[in-house]
């Protein structure tokens, strides 16, 4: 196949790339909130299977591309505070949809809250371990490129 020419100049390059940036983040935060108001809803996995699928494969592509190029984030650092931060937050989320899920279902108070407690409690004990992982993955990948990078 023959590649074509890119007839777009600098400037032009910089605002496309722009544009298919916000475009993937509003795509990928979209899904993730239509994926949680489903949810909430009470939509079952079967339902919202392709849409759990196309938002986990940007999910695993971003991460896997951003930690391969040693890029974590722009604003927060790698650091166990950071990491404990976004998982607690990301407790919380999942928390809260487990006890308006379960309070709609069953419409029982304590049971709903111990379900969204404990809900809460295992996700941000689980991101916590796996962003921890990954941040020391990130950490051995920008020192092998940055040993690279001397040697050239």
């Amino acid at each position: 196949m023959k590649k074509r020419k890119n007839r777009l100049d600098e400037m032009q390059e910089q605002k496309l790339l722009k544009i298919e940036h916000n475009g993937c983040w509003i795509a990928f935060w979209g899904l993730g909130i239509v994926l949680v108001v489903q949810w909430c809803l009470g939509a079952k996995a079967r339902e919202v299977a392709g849409e759990w699928i196309v938002f986990m494969c940007l999910a695993w592509y971003i991460g896997i591309a951003c930690v391969r190029n040693g890029i974590w984030d722009r604003k927060l650092p790698p650091t166990p505070k950071a990491n404990l931060f976004a998982s607690i937050l990301a407790g919380i989320v999942v928390g809260v949809i487990f006890f308006s899920t379960s309070y709609a279902t069953y419409h029982a108070f304590l049971g709903s809250a111990a379900t969204g407690i404990f809900m809460m409690t295992m996700t941000a004990g689980i991101c916590f371990a796996a962003v921890s992982a990954i941040a020391a993955l990130y950490r051995k990948r920008v020192e092998k490129l940055e040993a690279e990078e001397d040697e050239e």
